[in-house]
């Protein structure tokens, strides 16, 4: 096999962000057939009026493909909901000189359980699709943090997304995406204004830099965070267990990567033993009269003190 720079250097770094050695070889062989990078394509249509209607023409054979292809490899496939990305976010998108068309017009996904999933079923995708441009955003995250491997595929000269997600992403980004519409919405709300001079004019108001600044940051804390639950399991990392007692409320909380929060808690005012994500709440916030940490030792003693009948 001819040296190949490009995935020698994407089989290094997988090994370096921690990728077990198997996991890092797929990683290599993905770049190795898909060297064509998502940069370097452009919707070979020009007018956003003509992309809208292929798109709502092709929409419905993409869907099928995306979803045999879901069913080929064994895991969840859909395309985008609604099926076509709306008017007017390409109207929103068609702006400045470059007037670059969005190559997500028709959007899918396959969501998987781990990076090992991920990389085999990346090298299947250009057996059922032709692929015109990929990049591994798993090595390379968005600038919010975001990861996942993206593809660019042909359909019918229609150029579409497929992305291969990792399940905690897709979970995450159900959520992020109203943080992204938040942030959206600040940045284009004001209307451009052509100005006579070099003096700054104002964009946004008093509190709105705070608040695009905070959504930002919330974003790429929540995509860090997954990505660290995605190494966690990928690791293989046991359940955290810790106790607390929350002002007169005994807790034993439970997480596992991926495995979400199991808890209990003895709240004789609320009728003994509970399970209550609001606990949960409190301790991360602290906002429930004094949270202190206990041993598993003093939370036992703390039930047992609270189902002790009065005398």
């Amino acid at each position: 096999m001819m040296p190949d720079p490009a995935a020698d250097h994407a089989h290094q770094q997988a090994l370096a962000l921690g990728f077990r050695t198997e996991v890092a070889q797929l990683c290599s062989e993905v770049q190795r057939r898909y060297p064509v990078d998502t940069a370097q394509v452009t919707q070979p249509e020009t007018n956003f009026l003509e992309l809208y209607a292929a798109a709502k023409r092709y929409a419905g054979q993409f869907q099928q493909q995306v979803e045999a292809f879901g069913q080929q490899v064994g895991f969840p496939a859909m395309s985008r909901p609604g099926n076509v990305k709306s008017l007017d976010r390409i109207v929103e998108k068609y702006q400045g000189a470059d007037r670059v068309l969005p190559l997500d017009m028709l959007a899918g996904k396959v969501v998987v359980p781990d990076l090992q999933s991920m990389y085999e079923v990346a090298l299947q995708v250009g057996d059922h699709f032709e692929v015109l441009a990929f990049r591994d955003r798993i090595r390379r995250p968005q600038k919010s943090g975001y990861r996942d491997l993206h593809f660019i595929v042909n359909v019918l000269g229609h150029f579409a997304e497929l992305k291969i997600m990792h399940v905690f992403f897709d979970e995450v980004d159900a959520y992020e995406h109203r943080l992204y519409e938040l942030r959206r919405g600040l940045e284009i709300r004001a209307q451009p204004v052509s100005l006579g001079g070099p003096e700054p004019y104002p964009v946004l108001g008093s509190v709105e830099p705070l608040v695009l600044d905070t959504l930002e940051d919330t974003s790429r804390e929540l995509f860090g965070k997954a990505w660290q639950m995605v190494l966690e399991r990928e690791v293989g990392a046991g359940t955290l267990v810790r106790h607390y007692l929350l002002g007169e409320v005994p807790v034993k909380l439970e997480q596992a990567p991926g495995q979400g929060v199991a808890l209990v808690a003895f709240d004789p005012l609320r009728g003994g033993f509970m399970a209550d994500a609001r606990y949960y709440t409190a301790i991360k916030r602290g906002d429930r009269d004094t949270v202190r940490e206990i041993s598993a030792e003093e939370f036992a003693r703390q039930v047992a003190r609270l189902q002790q009948p009065e005398s």
